[in-house]
C-alpha cells in the first residue's frame, strides 16, 4: 500500500473534519473511477488506495489520485491560487462542495441541505426512459433526474443556472415533471460543483466556481478504456484575471507504484506514465499488471499545453515551503527557484519535461536517460489570456489507457490514440465546450477507431482490417514520419501485407484517418 505523508495520514484518520468529501463511482465502461466533491478526482484517500481502476473489478489501477490547480494574476500582477496535491476535505482541500454564494450562506442549514453532497450521477438510459415515460399517468421522476442541480437558489446568493439541462419550454426553470432532463455527454456522467471560498478562505483564493462533468462511453473500441472530463470554471469574483492557468496534477501508480516513468508529447497535448520495464511486479500490497504493463495518459482536447512533465523531489520540496508560488511556477515551466526548465539534449529552455518518445532514438525520455524507475507524479497545464469577471472558461480532457503490446508499444499506441481523439474533437465541433446540447451529439461509434493488425508483432505478414470509407491505399511510416511503403487497396475492409522487407522496429500503418502501431520483428 502506498504511504501518504504522515500529517495527511493522521488527518485522514480523524473523523471530525468541518467539511467531508462525498464520493461516487463512475464505472459504465471498462474503467471504474472514484470521484469526490472536495476538489479531487480518482482519489480513495480514506482507504489509502488508488482511485482509477482499469480493467474494472480487476484490483489493478493506473492513477492513485488527481487534483485541480488553478492560478491567475490580477491587473497589478498579484497572484491568486487555488491548488493542492492531495484533496482530503476541509483545510486539506482547495475546493469545496457546492456553488459560490454571494451572500456567504455557506454555514446556513439551507445551503448545507442542498450541497452537503455536491456530486450527482445520471445515465443516458435513465434519461431515455424518462423521455419515454414522463407523460404517462402515475409516472414518478427518478431521483437521479429529479435532483439534478440545474437551478441555484438565488435567495442564497447562488447563480440561477448551474448544471446544464434541456429546457423544453425555454423558461429557464428545470421542470423534470414537464419533460426537462439533464444535459449530459456519454452513456453515463458524474457532475460535480465546487468552489474555492466556502471553507477557511485564505484571501489568496480566486473566487471561482468549478463545474466538472466526468463521463464515459461503453463501446467495443478504445473509448471503452477512456474517461472524459469537461471542466468549466466560472469567475464569480469582482476581479478580471489575466494569464489564467488551469492544471491537472496526477499521482500515477501503474499497478506497483515503485517502478514507473513519465513522459509527455506536446504535439498531441499528452502527459503519460509507463512502466520502467516490461514486468510490473506486485509490491507493498498493491497488485502489479505483470508482463507487458499498460500506458496511462491524459490529454487536453480543447487547448494546447502550456507545460507538462514529471514533478521531481526538488519540486516537491519547493511546494512544502511555498506551495502556491511553486505550483504557479511549475504551471509556467519553471522550477521553484524561478529558473526555467532545461532540455539537456538541446541546452534550451522548455515547458515540457521528458518530451521525447521512448520508441525514438536520441530523444529526451526517462528510459533513454536511464533514470531509476519509481513513484511518479506529473502535471499538465493550459492557459487562457484573460478570464473576465462574470465569465467562464471551459476545457475538455480525456484519460486514455492502452495495453495492447509491451510497455513501449503501449506508449506509442496511446500517442496514436491521442492523435485520433484530437482529430475527432476538431472534426465534430460539438463537444461540451463547443455545444449547448450534449445529448444531441453524435454517438460514440463515430470516433476514429484504430486499425486492427494481426499478428502483431510479426516478421513476415500482417493482415490489416479497417472501417474507414473511400481509402485508396495503405501507408506505412517510420516513427520519424518517413513513408516506408504505399500499397494500393484491392480488397474491401481487409488486406494481408508482406512486411518481410521492412527493417525490425516500430511503424505506423495508416488507412485514411485510421492508424495503428506495427511492431516488425
Amino acid at each position: 500500500m502506498k504511504i501518504l505523508p504522515a500529517i495527511l495520514s493522521a488527518l485522514l484518520a480523524c473523523s471530525t473534519w468541518a467539511q467531508q468529501s462525498s464520493y461516487l463511482s463512475l464505472d459504465h465502461n471498462n474503467v471504474s473511477c472514484l470521484l469526490d466533491d472536495e476538489g479531487g478526482f480518482f482519489n480513495n484517500l480514506p482507504s489509502g488506495l488508488a482511485g482509477y481502476e482499469v480493467p474494472k473489478q480487476s484490483g489493478l489501477s493506473t492513477i492513485f489520485a488527481g487534483s485541480y490547480w488553478m492560478g491567475a494574476q490580477d491587473v497589478n500582477g498579484a497572484l491568486y491560487m487555488s491548488a493542492v496535491k492531495y484533496s482530503a476535505g476541509g483545510s486539506w482541500s482547495a475546493f469545496h462542495g457546492g456553488p459560490i454564494s454571494s451572500t456567504q450562506a455557506y454555514n446556513t442549514l439551507a445551503y448545507s441541505n442542498q450541497y452537503q453532497d455536491a456530486i450527482w450521477k445520471v445515465s443516458k438510459a435513465e434519461i431515455l426512459a424518462h423521455q419515454a415515460n414522463v407523460q404517462n399517468p402515475g409516472y414518478v421522476v427518478p431521483a437521479a433526474i429529479a435532483n439534478w442541480p440545474a437551478n441555484g437558489d438565488v435567495s442564497l446568493g447562488i447563480a440561477t443556472q448551474l448544471a446544464p439541462f434541456i429546457d423544453l419550454n425555454g423558461n429557464g426553470l428545470y421542470e423534470p415533471s414537464q419533460g426537462d432532463y439533464p444535459d449530459i455527454r456519454g452513456d453515463e456522467a458524474v457532475y460535480v460543483i465546487t468552489n474555492d471560498e466556502s471553507y477557511l478562505p485564505d484571501g489568496n483564493q480566486l473566487g471561482i466556481e468549478v463545474h466538472a462533468m466526468f463521463y464515459q462511453f461503453q463501446t467495443a473500441n478504445y473509448l471503452n478504456n477512456t474517461t472524459f472530463l469537461t471542466l468549466r470554471v466560472y469567475n464569480r469574483s469582482n476581479r478580471t484575471y489575466y494569464n489564467f492557468h488551469e492544471g491537472l496534477y496526477l499521482d500515477f501508480d501503474l499497478g506497483n507504484y515503485s517502478d514507473d516513468y513519465i513522459g509527455c508529447d506536446p504535439t498531441n497535448r499528452l502527459l503519460y506514465a509507463y512502466n520502467g520495464d516490461d514486468l510490473d511486479e506486485s509490491d507493498g500490497g498493491q497488485l502489479g499488471y505483470g508482463a507487458n504493463p499498460p500506458c496511462q495518459g491524459v490529454l487536453c482536447l480543447s487547448h494546447p499545453l502550456e507545460s507538462a512533465g514529471r514533478l521531481t523531489g526538488a519540486m516537491d520540496a519547493g511546494m512544502s515551503t511555498s506551495f502556491d508560488t511553486t505550483a504557479w511556477l511549475l504551471m509556467n515551466g519553471q522550477n521553484s527557484d524561478s529558473t526555467n526548465w532545461m532540455n539537456p539534449l538541446t541546452n534550451a529552455s522548455t515547458h515540457f519535461l521528458y518530451d521525447g518518445n521512448p520508441n525514438v532514438p536520441n530523444t529526451w525520455n526517462e528510459a533513454a536517460s536511464n533514470n531509476p524507475a519509481g513513484d511518479r507524479r506529473g502535471m499538465l497545464s493550459i492557459r487562457e489570456a484573460i478570464l473576465p469577471q462574470g465569465e467562464s472558461f471551459c476545457a475538455d480532457f480525456a484519460f486514455i489507457y492502452n495495453r495492447s503490446g509491451n510497455r513501449l508499444q503501449n506508449v506509442q499506441q496511446n500517442i496514436y490514440t491521442a492523435g485520433a481523439l484530437l482529430t475527432w474533437y476538431a472534426q465534430d465541433q460539438v463537444f461540451p465546450c463547443q455545444s449547448q446540447a450534449f445529448n444531441s451529439l453524435p454517438e460514440s461509434d463515430q470516433a476514429l477507431e484504430p486499425l486492427l493488425l494481426y499478428p502483431n508483432p510479426t516478421s513476415q505478414q500482417v493482415t490489416v482490417t479497417w472501417t474507414t470509407k473511400d481509402a485508396s491505399c495503405i501507408e506505412i511510416f517510420t516513427l520519424h514520419g518517413k513513408l516506408a511503403a504505399r500499397i494500393p487497396i484491392h480488397e474491401p475492409k481487409a488486406q494481408t501485407l508482406d512486411v518481410s522487407g521492412l527493417s525490425p522496429g516500430m511503424y505506423l500503418i495508416r488507412v485514411g484517418e485510421q492508424t495503428q502501431c506495427l511492431h516488425k520483428e
